[in-house]
């Protein structure tokens, strides 16, 4: 398996399922802006809730190989282990598919994810011990708290900059090397003072 970080949105994303399993996967995509549309013959009520705030589609039936035709992602969450496979083994080849209750019947799997601005960490164990993914999840939420997400802001920030200043690649790459330190992520007059110098040196 090759992980990969995809950009979902505008991409169409169909769910099979209208469960807690199924809103689970749906809330994971939730700020990703995919085109989303569940199936099923009934939904619980996160899904419903979630389709209200979202504008996401649902549609009242059992799902069918050709609801899944032009979707970018397509996952499988009824809870029938049977029809979850069934629909796995219709479907392209060439689709992102993700089977929840078997991941080597798909060829996606959603990893624990934490994200901390533009931090994004990801783990898994392929499915082989889902108690031991959730514990690293717990031990990264810990050790990457949320002191990260403006330090990964002020990053993407003093990158942009760089890129626009008309100095040398040795000069730029020592830049984003200091800007790495430890003190920038925890010392907020180090980022000002840092941003005053890239602002000076760009004029």
């Amino acid at each position: 398996m090759q992980p990969l970080i995809i950009n979902l949105t505008g991409k169409k994303v169909v769910i099979a399922g209208g469960g807690r399993i199924a809103a689970r996967k749906a809330k994971t995509l939730a700020d990703q802006k995919a085109e989303i549309t569940f199936i099923a013959p009934d939904f619980c009520e996160e899904i419903l809730e979630l389709s209200r705030e979202k504008d996401y589609i649902f549609i009242h039936r059992k799902a069918l190989p050709n609801d899944f035709e032009n979707a970018f992602l397509a996952i499988l969450a009824t809870n029938d282990r049977n029809a979850n496979k069934d629909l796995g083994n219709l479907l392209s080849p060439n689709q992102l598919v993700c089977v929840v209750d078997e991941s080597e019947e798909g060829n996606v799997s959603f990893p624990a994810t934490i994200q901390r601005g533009y931090l994004q960490v990801a783990v898994t164990t392929n499915g082989s011990s889902p108690k031991l993914t959730r514990k690293l999840k717990k031990e990264l939420e810990k050790k990457f708290d949320h002191s990260w997400k403006s330090y990964s802001e002020f990053l993407h920030q003093c990158r942009r900059k760089l890129k626009k200043l008309n100095i040398t690649s040795e000069e730029r790459n020592e830049l984003l090397e200091e800007i790495i330190d430890e003190r920038y992520r925890i010392d907020e007059s180090a980022k000002e003072e840092i941003l005053k110098h890239l602002q000076k040196i760009g004029f």
